[in-house]
């Protein structure tokens, strides 16, 4: 009956829509012609519907972002804005305002002291010009976040669930869509598994599509998570595996100057194209992606809708997140590289979340019962030394700290986490992500007031508000790897890529769940074979068992939660991508599907990696 009524509603919701269509004016705030100083945050589209954004000025305000829009008339309109007080303990500080052809509008929005996204009422306002400035205006500097503005000539009630609200927003949406045509092999997801995937086929000649939701590749070894890659390369029982993952790892070990370009190692960086390269060598994977003819990059695409035949992909729908115009993309193969198993899910891929019992997998480390507790998600952050003091004042709406418990630290470590099991890795990322805001601006708040002979020349250099994730769902394939299989060293007659990281498991630190319960947000490992756990993962693993045209590769493979420990780093992920590359190549060769790979081609992919 719920579903009939909900169904209900959205048709409702349609019909009214198309009645008031031309009086009203919708406006996606991520459309914004100038951003300020906000940044798009496209993290959260499936949970919250949208993209928005976001004031992340650490406490500092941000410029104004600003764009013109046209009325369908002028005179008098109704305004609601879509935001969310993203801490209301009580109250959060996300606050702002809006400016209207230059008038300054007197509601304060972003602290409501109501939890999630809704449309507040902004009053009625006099439109004068058709064309009219709107200007977002930060007031705090801490994560304020609008989604979009609703101009009504009525008075109506906007939708107040997910279903409708994406219902009501397609109608204003461009109906087009863009028909990107045929691939033999349609990636998606653009970290260190979808890059290597996606080059690896593309070197076989395999026509590849890769498709990234963020504008930057490398996913969580990119430098808006920090993750530094790990693992070794170097004890592969297939040697040839890693060449890939290599040259992103340490591509300018490989430069010929002549053909790439001058490179000189300048303060201890390397400088390439005019960029200095770090740790995380964004642009290097951007320029190997680039320069592969075979592959198709779509950057800021988000897919969020599957076409199946029978148990088949045929197409996947991609939401261009920087017009939010639809795009198609056909393949015969397709690679679930996003981490969150979100294309798996999305063609009803069988798959597990969570801890498994002892009794479901007969691991001495799986818990009595099985629960929701992943290993917890992670924003990364670190301050810099200036020659002016400064405050940073303790507010109400901060994790609160003591003399007891604080963190005298001037940057974190990997063990700032949360999101364990308290929160849905995927539908409350979030949350989690604000949980853990909380907590970096509580902690450096204690610090800044109560020890000042430490950290008054400090401030805040760098907080990553997009968040680097352990654990989500995990895709079953034809084998689903244990503990036991890693332990025992059981080798399967598809053995192929090579972890050499213990199983390491991140659960909630003691201590801190002590001060802070259920609401941690320090972890701690549990890694005693790091670095001298060497196994063999089957090719098994690394394809869907009921969608039959589906591979996947990284943290989202067929694993148990207990043997996600040792198979999650991005080398390892890296070489797991290179295989797929390689079996799609004999998918395509022989016009059959992955599993088809193992039962009649298996010696042919082994020989590609010896």
């Amino acid at each position: 009956m719920s579903h009939i009524l909900k169904a209900l509603g959205v048709i409702s919701l349609l019909l009214f829509t198309d009645k008031i269509y031309s009086q009203s004016l919708l406006v996606e705030t991520e459309l914004f012609e100038q951003k300020g100083g906000w940044v798009v945050d496209t993290q959260f589209f499936d949970q919250m519907g949208s993209s928005y954004l976001l004031a992340h000025g650490m406490g500092k305000k941000v410029d104004d972002a600003y764009t013109t829009v046209t009325f369908p008339e002028t005179g008098e309109y109704y305004l609601w804005v879509r935001t969310k007080d993203w801490a209301p303990f009580p109250k959060g500080p996300g606050k702002f305002q809006l400016s209207i052809g230059q008038i300054l509008l007197d509601s304060v929005f972003g602290a409501s002291g109501q939890p999630g996204w809704k449309w507040y009422s902004g009053g009625k306002i006099n439109i004068v010009n058709k064309e009219t400035e709107i200007r977002l205006k930060d007031l705090t500097g801490f994560e304020g976040r609008c989604d979009a503005l609703f101009f009504s000539k009525k008075n109506v009630k906007l939708p107040d669930n997910l279903i409708a609200e994406k219902a009501f927003r397609k109608l204003f949406m461009p109906q087009v869509l863009v028909d990107e045509g045929e691939y033999d092999l349609v990636v998606v997801g653009g970290g260190v598994a979808g890059i290597a995937a996606a080059v690896q086929a593309a070197r076989l000649n395999l026509k590849v599509a890769l498709i990234n939701n963020r504008r930057m590749l490398g996913g969580n070894s990119s430098s808006e998570i920090g993750v530094p890659m790990d693992g070794d390369l170097y004890h592969n029982k297939y040697p040839k595996l890693g060449r890939i993952v290599r040259e992103m790892d340490n591509y300018f070990t490989f430069f010929d100057p002549s053909k790439f370009g001058k490179y000189q190692d300048k303060d201890n960086q390397i400088v390439f194209r005019g960029e200095k390269i770090g740790q995380y060598a964004d642009s290097i994977k951007k320029y190997l992606v680039a320069n592969e003819p075979n592959i198709s990059l779509f950057e800021g695409m988000h897919v969020n809708e599957v076409i199946m035949n029978e148990k088949r992909i045929c197409k996947v729908i991609a939401v261009d997140l920087g017009s939010l115009k639809r795009h198609s993309f056909s393949g015969e193969i397709f690679a679930d590289c996003t981490g969150d198993a979100t294309l798996g899910l999305l063609a009803g891929a069988d798959h597990a979340y969570g801890r498994e019992s002892k009794h479901e997998t007969g691991e001495d480390m799986a818990p009595d019962i099985a629960d929701n507790l992943v290993m917890g998600s992670t924003n990364q952050w670190h301050s810099r030394k200036t020659n002016e003091k400064s405050d940073f004042p303790i507010e109400e709406w901060m994790l609160q700290f003591n003399a007891d418990y604080n963190f005298e630290i001037y940057h974190s470590y990997f063990n700032w986490e949360t999101g364990f099991g308290n929160m849905h890795t995927v539908d409350q990322a979030e949350e989690i992500r604000d949980h853990n805001l909380r907590a970096i601006y509580g902690n450096w708040a204690y610090i800044k007031t109560h020890k000042p002979e430490k950290f008054a020349y400090y401030t805040l250099g760098d907080i990553s508000y997009v968040t680097g994730k352990r654990e989500s769902y995990r895709l079953i394939g034809d084998i689903f790897l244990k503990q036991q299989d890693i332990d025992r060293k059981i080798v399967y007659p598809d053995a192929i890529v090579t972890t050499t990281w213990g199983i390491d498991l991140h659960y909630p630190d003691k201590k801190n769940s002590s001060y802070f319960p259920k609401e941690e947000f320090i972890g701690y490992a549990v890694h005693a074979n790091r670095n001298k756990n060497i196994y063999t993962i089957p090719y098994r693993c690394l394809y869907s068992r009921n969608v039959e045209n589906l591979f996947m590769a990284g943290r989202n493979i067929s694993v148990s939660h207990i043997a996600l420990g040792t198979v999650r780093v991005q080398r390892c992920t890296g070489m797991m991508g290179e295989v797929v590359g390689l079996a799609s190549y004999l998918c395509k060769k022989y016009s059959c599907v992955p599993r088809d790979v193992y039962n009649f081609y298996l010696e042919e992919l082994l020989r590609l990696v010896k």
